[in-house]
């Protein structure tokens, strides 16, 4: 004979499936969730970089017509820098992150600011400003941001090359004597002193330490992964092409050299060959009314 089921069987029955469902859902969802991209800031002003980090099987980033590689991590992750220049148009846009295997790409918004930057006027000397790059000059230093390397050397965080205050930001619109040059700072300069030691912001391997016409003596470091960093007009240089450098390990000392109007390190960082804003990386203090050129 079979007994109907009571009131309170049907209640706890109608609980375990619940509960069973429940779960189901969560080991459902859970792989799903797995699977999203995030990207870090989701505003990023003209000039900053963004910080993509995905699972294993998304290998690449694309927003407009700039890409980037993400690189599989330690943690089984993988992870990218995408640059924003300072030439982008403001607006909203969408990240495209693609797979491996050719599966269903993931998409992301993301807003880029409108960034206003000052005007600055710098003052120099007839024989300072007849100063150019040779096309040899360019040629290397256009084989050095167009170079990526696989293996990352740098780590969070960057380190200030020198501890003086910054006396130039990045980013503003460079004027020589007064005439517009349609150029814009794309460092930043600090105050430093004729002598003091420059130190690498990160590890890396020094890709060229020589003299430049308009750069004067300057070197420039591979981190690894798309970050590079350079460091001009540097009075002396004590490190060699090649060379593997650790983070704060001396470069050279600062001096005035190349298209220079008095001792200080201007220095720049680039991400997958555009120039980004140090400030975004590293702290920096300006100096006060350091809207004046040294």
């Amino acid at each position: 004979m079979v007994m109907p089921m009571t009131k309170c069987a049907i209640s706890k029955g109608t609980s375990l499936v619940a509960s069973g469902l429940f779960f189901a859902a969560l080991f459902c969802v859970a792989p799903l969730k797995a699977q999203k991209c995030s990207v870090s800031p989701v505003q990023v002003k003209l000039g900053q970089t963004l910080r993509i980090t995905c699972p294993a099987d998304f290998t690449s980033v694309k927003l407009n017509e700039r890409s980037a590689k993400l690189y599989l991590r330690p943690d089984g992750k993988r992870f990218g820098l995408l640059p924003i220049s300072v030439k982008d148009a403001p607006g909203t846009g969408s990240l495209l992150i693609s797979r491996n295997d050719d599966g269903t790409p993931q998409s992301l918004p993301v807003v880029i600011r409108k960034t206003i930057f000052p005007s600055q006027n710098v003052k120099l000397s007839p024989e300072i400003e007849s100063l150019h790059s040779t096309p040899e000059e360019m040629a290397l230093l256009t084989s050095f941001r167009d170079a990526i390397s696989e293996t990352r050397s740098w780590e969070d965080p960057l380190q200030p090359p020198v501890s003086g205050c910054m006396t130039s930001p990045f980013g503003v619109k460079r004027l020589h004597n007064g005439k517009p040059t349609g150029e814009y700072h794309g460092g930043v300069d600090q105050r430093t002193p004729e002598g003091e030691a420059i130190r690498a912001v990160a590890a890396g391997t020094i890709t060229f330490a020589k003299q430049f016409n308009v750069l004067g003596n300057a070197v420039g470091i591979d981190h690894g992964q798309g970050l590079e960093s350079t460091y001009l007009h540097m009075s002396r240089l004590v490190v060699a092409p090649g060379a593997a450098v650790q983070r704060g390990d001396i470069l050279g000392y600062a001096g005035s050299t190349g298209r220079s109007t008095g001792p200080h390190l201007h220095w720049v960082l680039y991400v997958n060959g555009v120039n980004v804003n140090p400030a975004q990386w590293v702290k920096l203090v300006p100096c006060s009314g350091a809207a004046k050129k040294r």
